[in-house]
């Protein structure tokens, strides 16, 4: 992979949605905020995450007085709202590239185990063919011998093969040619 792939892409194109609808103040009151922080519970986060994120904040009004609520603490308040959109927004954006960097390197491996088996396959082709090639360097020594002793080697008069020395000749010619042996002897018997 170059190093382009391993690079995080730009975002895409943001803009903070709209927030409506009052906050739900039963869901909201039922939530024991001191146990979802001590047990870890990010499913109880996960079930009030859209909830508190996209509820409108500017109308909340203090549950003593009924007036309005603090203006620095409906803007933390909005702050943390835009906050954690943006932060789903960057979830999502990273969620979508990590799928995109499995399935690279889903095919990494695939690709990974084909060369894999070319390799192999390729090995053995190699094996055998090195196997081919000592058994000609074999063959053409032996021929190499024969050329240079020349006079020393005896050649089967029914086919190709030459040998060193004449019982293997004889040898030869009993087990290959024994038919046409004993028509050649029957024939220089008459003459």
């Amino acid at each position: 992979m170059g190093s382009a792939a391993a690079a995080p892409g730009p975002l895409p194109a943001f803009q903070f949605r709209p927030r409506h609808g009052s906050p739900d103040w039963r869901r909201l009151s039922a939530v024991d905020v001191e146990r979802v922080a001590g047990e870890l519970d990010v499913a109880a986060l996960q079930e009030h995450l859209g909830h508190v994120t996209f509820c409108s904040a500017e109308r909340l009004r203090c549950p003593h007085c009924r007036g309005p609520a603090d203006p620095l603490l409906l803007k933390l308040v909005r702050l943390a709202q835009l906050s954690i959109e943006y932060l789903l927004h960057c979830q999502q954006h990273l969620g979508a590239q990590l799928q995109g960097r499995e399935q690279a390197l889903r095919a990494a491996d695939a690709q990974l185990e084909q060369g894999g088996k070319e390799a192999a396959r390729r090995a053995q082709e190699m094996k055998l063919l090195k196997e081919e090639c000592r058994r000609r360097k074999k063959m053409i020594s032996t021929q190499q011998v024969m050329l240079e002793a020349r006079a020393s080697y005896h050649q089967c008069q029914f086919c190709d093969k030459a040998f060193m020395n004449y019982s293997f000749l004889q040898s030869h010619m009993q087990r290959r040619h024994k038919e046409e042996s004993h028509t050649g002897e029957y024939f220089r018997t008459i003459r």
